[in-house]
């Protein structure tokens, strides 16, 4: 055979192969997050980069040693072209399908995928070459020094995601995992071209070995200078890197946590590391807190010696994802008793959620503190759903509550799969958390928490229950049978539990960074450029709560538009989405009021009403309609609407005879802190007569609250009582006892 017939079979072969990637990125762009674009195709492309970068760089080496006069850099440039090549091949046929078949930008979030994709190509091409110039171009002592390089970067990737109080895992060759899956809208920043630039260091600090390496190779031996000051200037980079990431806080550690944070108290139970800013009060309320939440949950869970916990809080999603990552996403490492979470007037709400993760992880065990088959294979169900049993009610409704009007809508998760490991991510989050926090209470109150502790030690369920969980899900059904589901219920739960998540979303990356990009916008004052944000997540996701997105962004810079927009989200919701046709006819009505026709906004309050929107709405829907036709109450029109000085709004309210007045300008001293001004007009507003039962539950939730910080816990605690008593929801009685309980605690 000559050589051009070699070389042409070579070709053949070669363009063969590339066909078969394009295939399959066109393939990969058919499944969930992967239909555009982005990190997903990133990590897809790091991965062939490595499978096809390393084994490329071996042989081109070998070839380059049986020349006599070996060169690493000719070795390495070959195989991390070819390497490089095939990555665009794989990512171009996504692509092409992305504009072919889909109405998802093929260029969105195409800036990923050379950060994430390119610099592992990179690092596999050379320390490919390294391997085989070391092992002199034997093939199995050469495969072996390559698994070795890989198998090392893993062990110290995940040695400092094991130890480290960061989200993320970073790693030269594999590739970027940013933590949690809840945080849709990912983004690059500093810390991820920091890293990288840390793996062009590396794989320079290879490719000076090899370079030195190959010197010595040739016939005769050359100068190995070169390639050794190359391979010193490689890691004198990485080394620099590093010292830059740890001074920026882009390098997670707890010492550049606490020099962005600034504030700590630490007692037998909790570390609590918070802003420096946070004032003295509230930091010490949220530390009693943590102190109490965890010797509550070591009660519950039947630990004798709890771990102390160590939390961190940050002041903004922002802040959170430059430090550790997962912006939006409260994360806990049980095996660390280490949490993090974002601040939030009147503390972190799922302070006590994650509390119960690191409590957990003393009975667990394990290398991660968590229930987990061969100690890898995480039973998220048993993890997740112990921690919402513990939880107190934040809204209106328990648990149970949920889960029954899940069950209603056919929604409801088998128990089966939500304690199997995997089977817990295969259906939207607020599903599979809801459904194992029901099933999880209930076997803790039906069977106590011993049976409960010892599944979550590692025991199977029929050992720890003595009774097969089929037969475990029977019963708990029949218990949610019992429990009623008022209209208000069953209109909040289509509204959380109907949407299918990340996995089940129309572009998902794309619209949530749009939305994203519009939040910030509207953020900015920039109000038309949020505004064409919001349309584009619109059309891509066919959602109408973008549009509602898009009408919020417009109403104080064009209101015509602004209601042209709720309009137009009206029509696509149908008589479906009644929770978001609430919100759409309260914001149409406020866009009445403020053009002075209050009978057209009584009428779009009246029939947001009549959709059975939550408690809290249905109280603010309540007001304004008293405020829009009321003489008493004309003043609280700027205060609802947002518009002229708040203060003099409220002053007004407070004088009003009607006892909504007061019963809003007493809230609002609450809001912003002033409990002592709150007090006497709260008072007055339950002396009359309020519009109804839910005014009255939050009236004596927030003069009970407005009395402990005062000092009076007495009164609070009495008030709290009244609460109990009078209220006609589960979920008041368990926060109103829990309350009386901490306060003066």
């Amino acid at each position: 055979m000559t050589a051009r017939a070699t070389r042409a079979g070579q070709l053949a072969l070669q363009a063969a192969g590339a066909g078969l990637v394009a295939a399959l990125g066109f393939r990969l762009a058919g499944l969930p997050l992967l239909e555009a674009p982005g990190w997903e195709l990133g990590m897809a492309a790091a991965l062939l980069g490595v499978a096809v970068g390393a084994p490329a760089g071996v042989l081109r080496a070998r070839r380059e040693l049986l020349g006599g006069s070996p060169s690493a850099l000719r070795a390495f440039a070959g195989a991390a072209g070819f390497a490089a090549l095939l990555q665009l091949v794989l990512v171009g046929g996504a692509a092409l399908r992305t504009a072919l078949l889909t109405p998802c930008s093929p260029t969105f979030g195409l800036a990923f995928v050379p950060v994430v994709a390119l610099p592992s190509a990179l690092a596999a091409a050379a320390l490919g070459v390294l391997a085989a110039l070391l092992a002199r171009g034997r093939l199995l002592p050469t495969l072996l020094l390559c698994a070795a390089g890989l198998a090392l970067s893993l062990a110290a990737t995940l040695t400092e995601g094991y130890f480290g109080p960061a989200a993320w895992l970073l790693d030269p060759f594999l590739g970027i995992w940013p933590g949690p899956i809840y945080d849709e809208a990912l983004s690059l920043d500093r810390r991820l071209l920091l890293f990288r630039l840390g793996t062009l260091a590396w794989t320079g600090a290879m490719l000076g070995m090899a370079t030195a390496l190959a010197a010595r190779r040739r016939s005769p031996p050359g100068s190995a200078r070169t390639g050794l000051a190359l391979s010193a200037t490689g890691l004198l980079a990485v080394a620099a890197l590093r010292l830059l990431g740890a001074s920026t806080g882009d390098l997670a550690t707890r010492a550049s946590l606490d020099r962005a944070l600034g504030g700590r108290l630490t007692g037998a139970r909790c570390d609590l590391h918070f802003p420096r800013e946070k004032p003295a009060r509230e930091a010490e309320r949220l530390f009693r807190a943590c102190e109490a939440d965890v010797a509550e949950v070591s009660a519950a869970l039947g630990v004798a010696v709890s771990p102390r916990v160590n939390v961190w809080v940050h002041r903004s999603e922002e802040e959170k994802r430059r430090l550790v990552g997962a912006s939006r996403t409260e994360f806990t490492k049980p095996w660390l008793a280490e949490i993090q979470l974002l601040d939030a007037p009147g503390g972190p709400p799922a302070l006590r959620h994650e509390i119960v993760h690191a409590v957990g992880g003393s009975v667990a065990g394990g290398p991660l503190g968590v229930p987990a088959r061969h100690g890898v294979l995480v039973d998220a169900g048993l993890v997740e759903g112990l921690a919402v049993a513990l939880e107190v009610p934040r809204g209106e409704w328990t648990v149970h509550e949920w889960a029954r009007a899940m069950k209603d809508l056919s929604l409801l998760p088998p128990a089966a799969r939500l304690v199997e490991p995997g089977g817990f991510y295969a259906a939207p989050g607020a599903r599979a958390y809801t459904a194992s926090g029901s099933f999880l209470a209930w076997l803790l109150a039906t069977r106590g928490p011993g049976p409960v502790m010892r599944a979550y030690a590692g025991a199977p369920f029929i050992d720890a229950f003595g009774v097969p969980l089929d037969r475990l899900e029977i019963d708990w059904h029949a218990f949610l049978a019992s429990v009623p589901v008022p209209p208000e219920l069953a209109v909040a739960a289509e509204a959380r539990f109907r949407p299918a998540g990340l996995l089940g979303r129309r572009c998902a990356r794309e619209t949530a960074g749009l939305e994203a990009r519009a939040v910030d916008a509207s953020r900015e004052g920039r109000p038309e450029r949020a505004a064409g944000y919001w349309r584009r997540a619109a059309r891509l996701s066919g959602d109408p709560s973008d549009l509602l997105g898009l009408g919020d962004a417009l109403r104080n810079w064009d209101a015509a538009a602004a209601d042209s927009a709720y309009a137009e989200a009206l029509a696509a919701a149908g008589s479906g989405w009644p929770s978001l046709r609430a919100t759409l006819l309260e914001s149409r009505g406020d866009l009445a009021w403020g053009k002075g026709d209050a009978p057209l906004a009584g009428a779009r309050y009246r029939e947001a009403l009549s959709l059975h929107p939550d408690r809290a709405r249905a109280r603010r829907l309540t007001a304004k309609l008293a405020g829009s036709a009321s003489p008493d109450l004309a003043a609280s029109a700027p205060y609802f609407l947002g518009m002229g000085n708040a203060e003099a709004t409220l002053e007004a309210l407070a004088a009003s005879p009607d006892p909504l007045g007061p019963y809003l300008a007493g809230r609002y001293a609450a809001m912003r802190g002033d409990a002592a001004a709150a007090i006497p007009l709260l008072e007055r507003a339950l002396s009359g007569q309020l519009p109804s039962l839910p005014f009255r539950v939050e009236a004596l939730a927030t003069l009970a609250e407005a009395r402990c910080r005062t000092g009076d816990v007495e009164g609070a605690r009495r008030d709290w009582a009244r609460l109990e008593r009078e209220t006609d929801r589960e979920a008041d009685r368990e926060r109103a006892r829990h309350a009386a309980r901490r306060c003066g605690g």
